[in-house]
């Protein structure tokens, strides 16, 4: 076998990871070295130690370099954990099943052919949330089983019953945010609804739960397990055929009529929600489409830029929906701000004046079958109701 030349990259990032991460020289040969490609471990402690003057000129790459290289490299580990190089804990072994059923609810929900696409991805994702609690619950020593009074595991069919999500959601060994554990109890709420009493469509009313299910999966299992487990480049996005307008029905959101199964659970869980839980993007993922408004896209506050088809416009995806206001908290806030005489019935008039909830206006938003205002709504109320007064 021909001697192996290291490349000024590769000596690069071997200073890197000596110096960033204080890594010993077998900790970095591991990382570069397999079987077609052996390298010499005397060469590592070389490079360490800057024996010839090419490794001494050569810069060490940057944190940021580093933490992308053991990045990618975790996925080897995770692949290894897969082929059975190793035999896996039980543990570890949990938590790829869950990753694997997350990843499966998400490919399912992403077919846009398959009408009950929400709800197989509730089903699995109970399922999948299920096990990665479970599995962090026993990495800190807490077994998830129910015990009798005397100790003993309550058995079903000659088996340990274990917790439910909803029950490890009460426990603060999960670690979970107050935001993740709203989401998931609407995620379950809605499951049970439709496992046992829903027919109705609900793909659109479910978006931003789904999508911060699975946003709070994927940050929960990489802070919980580690890199390796992090399967965001693993799915992508799907591929788009319908022509994507400003006027088309698809960028209209939340002003059709609500389905039953739905609007039984948003009256359960967000009514009795403060303005900051409602709006906590752990709780639900929302975004919106507003016109591009700088022509440097490093200053662009946006994820994704693209032209609607028929207009020069420039579209940005925002990450996170403005805030919203049920009618109780507008009026609280027109209050604070010295407006007299705010009540249901004068602020009913006031926007009733105006036709204020007009989805063309953008001043208020129907969710769940409750009117939202936007704090330009409040601010157009507070104008014609300061102007009716004067």
């Amino acid at each position: 076998m021909a001697k192996l030349h290291l490349s000024d990259r590769e000596i690069s990032l071997i200073k890197g990871l000596l110096t960033h991460k204080g890594m010993n020289d077998q900790q970095v040969l591991a990382v570069f070295s397999y079987l077609d490609r052996n390298i010499n471990h005397r060469e590592i402690a070389q490079i360490r130690r800057g024996d010839k003057p090419r490794y001494v000129a050569i810069a060490a790459a940057s944190l940021a370099e580093v933490d992308e290289l053991l990045y990618h490299y975790a996925k080897i580990g995770s692949l290894a954990d897969r082929l059975g190089f190793c035999e896996m804990d039980p543990i570890t072994a949990k938590v790829h099943k869950a990753v694997e059923i997350m990843k499966t609810a998400i490919m399912v929900y992403n077919n846009n052919m398959i009408v009950t696409r929400s709800e197989t991805f509730i089903v699995l994702g109970v399922i999948a949330w299920t096990y990665l609690v479970h599995a962090h619950l026993e990495a800190q020593s807490v077994a998830p089983i129910y015990r009798n009074p005397d100790g003993t595991d309550v058995l079903i069919d000659g088996k340990a019953k274990y917790w439910e999500l909803t029950y490890c959601l009460g426990r603060p060994e999960t670690a979970l945010t107050k935001g993740m554990v709203n989401n998931l109890r609407y995620i379950i709420a809605i499951r049970n609804e439709v496992e046992h009493r829903s027919y109705e469509d609900i793909n659109v009313e479910v978006q931003s739960k789904i999508q911060a299910a699975a946003l709070n999966f994927l940050r929960y299992v990489k802070e919980k397990f580690g890199p390796k487990f992090d399967f965001s480049h693993d799915l992508a996005f799907t591929i788009q055929l319908q022509a994507l307008t400003l006027g088309s029905p698809n960028m209209i959101k939340g002003v059709g009529l609500v389905s039953k199964s739905v609007a039984a659970v948003n009256a359960l869980i967000e009514e009795p929600m403060s303005f900051g839980d409602f709006n906590d993007p752990d709780y639900a993922f929302r975004v919106h489409v507003t016109p591009k408004v700088t022509n440097n896209a490093k200053n662009a506050d946006q994820a994704v830029t693209y032209n609607p088809v028929g207009s020069n416009i420039e579209i940005a995806i925002k990450q996170v929906e403005r805030p919203k206001f049920r009618q109780k908290e507008a009026m609280e806030r027109l209050q604070a701000e010295g407006v007299p005489n705010v009540t249901s019935h004068t602020f009913q008039k006031a926007w009733k004046s105006k036709n204020l909830k007009n989805p063309g206006k953008g001043m208020a938003i129907l969710l769940g079958g409750v009117w939202f205002w936007y704090q330009e709504g409040i601010d157009a109320i507070k104008e014609i109701m300061l102007a009716g007064q004067g």
